[in-house]
């Protein structure tokens, strides 16, 4: 009876809390319009939601001899072949990339992102758009995600520019697509690397870590997406992996990848992720390595982050100067005083009872989007490890900082693909599994039934979600209006014709492509605006989702 007691453990579990799961859904399913909720929870609801039959299936096949016997053959392999399993997954999530995403962004997040990296390629910190195009470019609600100086009509995106200055060379090579899967194979070998050295060169538990990874489509579908969150990953596990060992040069060396992590798109998830390791290092009066891993973060962080601080402040003054039409120039806010002028807007009005829901809800998104059973078997791990004060708890500690710090925050994660605010942290997940197996009272017997959890996950669950991704996607690009004939110029989208129609007006900052997607500014606004800058295009169509403009046909 021992001998299965904590695969059972496991498995009764697993199934417990997706059958809770499925309630908890189902209640919150019950009499709701699909597309009258945030996405978020429409995702949670009405994509997610039927994924929970496969999760249970596979939660109890899992548990036959022959699929535990394949699942653990499986990990042993991806143990031996690191670089073969980290090859493998950047051709698969480019090959998902252009099949579900078709090589452009979903969400705004990611439009903001891939906007920057292509003004970065150009050798520019802001894009120059046409003044008479500016509002419908970049329509008021999109002040967002993009600062605007109406004086000069330049425009730059909000976030920290680390990530799109990973994506300059890639967008400026026409595939700015590939860079998230190269990510995440670069994720698949320090993952690795990082579970020899916690496990002290035990390549079984590093194949069991690898699975676990690549099988989590919380980690595939962001490499194959347009988001920060697969460079946020592997910056924080490569700056776990340098701190693991003594080391000053090690511990310098981690405070530059840290100092990249905190501008990749907001200081926040790699702030979160770093403040444990900072405290533990003070507690154990390790002034060298703390002193060489602050001396990191300096380099790039004067240069990235300060830079772009001050950057971004002068062009949000001059933004300011340009909508009060003054014409005295404003000095920018000091650095201190623009972080503490923002915080109120995230953390206004945390105590919304659907915000804190949401959060709690997000729990629901990383256990669906992880391998199966993969979050309980962390947990028994974190608990069998309940008496370390050493690594383990640091990086235990991070992921709780990270999950918990967010209920501060007034709004949900919108788009994404998995616990997108709890991603930076997510390395944890794995690394605390494996040690589940590795003092488990039946450790083979348990290693064998998540692995095979995971390698069915990776063959069912992941292609099954995959086809719903694309389906969303699919019927998210369906909103864009249509004419019947002729060669379509200019797209006008109505942002009430649609659910979140609006993220479709994206355009390349230069206005390069070959059919612009404007936001309407209603239908006489829009014509006049085509009368006076393109009066060689003629009106092709128009219904509830917008209007097309263009080449009438011969």
């Amino acid at each position: 009876m021992t001998q299965m007691a904590d695969t059972r453990r496991i498995l009764a579990a697993s199934f417990a809390i997706t059958g809770a799961l499925w309630g908890v859904l189902t209640l919150l399913r019950t009499g709701v319009e699909p597309f009258a909720i945030p996405v978020f929870r429409h995702l949670l609801l009405f994509q997610d939601y039927y994924a929970l039959l496969p999760f249970a299936a596979i939660l109890l096949l899992a548990y036959a001899p022959p699929v535990r016997a394949a699942g653990a053959r499986v990990a042993s392999w991806c143990g031996l072949h690191p670089g073969a399993v980290a090859a493998l997954t950047s051709a698969g999530a480019a090959l998902g990339g252009w099949l579900v995403y078709r090589g452009e962004p979903l969400s705004m997040d990611e439009y903001a992102m891939l906007f920057q990296g292509r003004v970065f390629a150009e050798g520019q910190l802001a894009a120059q758009l046409p003044r008479e195009l500016l509002d419908w470019v970049i329509a008021p609600w999109m002040r967002e995600f993009f600062i605007v100086d109406r004086r000069a009509a330049s425009v730059a995106a909000v976030y920290w520019p680390g990530f799109a200055l990973l994506l300059a060379p890639f967008a400026r090579l026409g595939v700015p697509w590939l860079l998230n899967p190269l990510l995440g194979g670069a994720t698949v070998l320090v993952m690795h690397r990082l579970a020899l050295e916690l496990f002290d060169d035990e390549r079984e538990s590093a194949g069991y870590v690898v699975l676990f990874t690549v099988a989590s489509p919380a980690v595939t579908f962001n490499a194959f997406s347009f988001y920060s969150m697969p460079a946020h990953l592997l910056a924080n596990a490569l700056f776990a992996l340098l701190l693991v060992r003594p080391g000053a040069k090690r511990a310098f060396a981690a405070g530059l990848v840290g100092s990249f992590a905190l501008v990749l798109h907001n200081p926040v998830p790699h702030l979160l992720f770093v403040l444990p390791w900072i405290g533990w290092l003070a507690w154990r009066r390790d002034a060298r390595r703390l002193g060489a891993l602050l001396a990191g973060y300096l380099p790039l962080g004067l240069a990235l982050g300060w830079g772009w601080a001050v950057f971004f402040d002068r062009m949000a003054a001059a933004a300011s100067a340009g909508a009060t039409a003054s014409a005295v120039p404003v000095d920018p806010p000091s650095i201190l005083e623009a972080l503490t002028r923002r915080l109120p807007t995230l953390a206004g009005e945390a105590s919304r009872t659907d915000a804190r829901t949401s959060h709690l809800l997000s729990l629901g998104k990383l256990w669906l989007w992880a391998a199966p059973a993969l979050p309980a078997a962390a947990a028994l791990g974190a608990w069998r490890r309940r008496h370390d004060r050493g690594v383990w708890l640091v990086l235990a500690s991070s992921a709780l900082l990270t999950y918990l710090a967010y209920f501060l925050v007034r709004f949900d994660q919108g788009h994404g693909w998995g616990a997108r605010y709890f991603h930076p942290a997510w390395l944890v997940v794995p690394l605390f599994a494996a040690s589940a197996v590795r003092f488990a009272s039946d450790s083979k017997n348990l290693s064998g039934y998540l692995a095979g959890c995971a390698l069915l996950g990776l063959v069912v669950l992941t292609p099954f979600q995959a086809l719903q991704a694309e389906r969303f996607v699919s019927r998210q690009r369906a909103q864009l209006p249509a004419a019947a004939g002729g060669e379509t110029r200019v797209l006008f989208i109505d942002p009430r014709g649609g659910y979140f129609n609006w993220d479709l007006a994206q355009n390349d900052p230069f206005l390069r492509n070959r059919v612009l997607r404007l936001t309407s500014q209603g239908a006489e606004a829009d014509r006049a605006m085509m009368a006076a800058q393109f009066p060689q295009y003629r009106l092709l169509g128009i219904d509830r989702r917008g209007s097309v403009w263009g080449l009438p046909p011969p």
